[in-house]
């Protein structure tokens, strides 16, 4: 019966043992290096490197790694917003236009009433505005509000002016989700007020921005209230 302590079998026990520790060690440190690269990657702005990999690194990293920095705290809230929808009804005349209807109020007055355990569903409305306006990379949009400015104006006639730089796959990606979120939004609550006749939602989009800190103690301040409206679109199939 052989020695399993002999030198010479204890010697390459320890030698195979060095070769898989060695082994276990490049990979985890391959894949820590490619993750942390991507990781960098995502979250350093936009350069050509990030332009040529957009569709490598965006699918890596969503959505399991995808970042969301609320390091510091956020800047103060300047404005109140909400979503007011409307809807094409089908009638025995032909089609009718609804009017606005204000879908935010209700379901913040069901958050207030339900504060230990509120729906989830009742938070949609104010999560809409911020989807559908943080879609876009903000180091973009100065480089592309700048190339617009440096255009030559003979340069707009003829149609509207493409995205200088084009969007990424990432914004697209983005535009793409929140466009999609508010039409089962709008789809869900135009079907609650006016039943199966809608044939068509539209979503309007309110801003009221407070007054100034300085203008604080002027009781005629009222703020200012802004809008714009999403195009008509067709009602989607939304389980309630």
């Amino acid at each position: 019966m052989g020695n399993n302590n002999s030198p010479q079998s204890l010697l390459s026990w320890r030698r195979s043992r060095r070769v898989t520790v060695a082994m276990a060690a490049m990979a985890t440190t391959a894949v820590l290096v490619f993750h942390f690269s991507m990781t960098a990657l995502y979250n350093t702005p936009f350069n050509p490197v990030q332009k040529d990999l957009s569709r490598v690194i965006t699918g890596y990293m969503s959505p399991q790694f995808s970042q969301d920095w609320h390091l510091f705290a956020p800047d103060p809230v300047d404005a109140d917003s909400g979503i007011l929808v409307r809807a094409k009804v089908r009638t025995q005349d032909g089609q009718d236009v609804t009017d606005w209807t204000d879908i935010t109020t209700p379901h913040i007055a069901k958050v207030h009433s339900q504060r230990m355990w509120p729906a989830r569903v009742d938070r949609l409305p104010t999560g809409v505005k911020a989807q559908l306006e943080s879609w876009r990379d903000p180091l973009l949009e100065e480089i592309r509000k700048k190339n617009k400015l440096d255009q030559p104006k003979d340069s707009a006639k003829g149609g509207t002016k493409a995205e200088n730089p084009p969007l990424t796959v990432s914004e697209k990606s983005g535009r793409e989700n929140a466009t999609r979120f508010a039409q089962a939004l709008a789809t869900s609550e135009a079907r609650r007020h006016w039943g199966d006749a809608v044939q068509g939602v539209q979503i309007r989009v309110v801003s009221n921005e407070y007054p100034r800190f300085s203008e604080r103690h002027i009781r005629e301040v009222k703020g200012e209230i802004s809008y714009y409206d999403l195009d008509w679109m067709k009602p989607l199939k939304v389980s309630e």
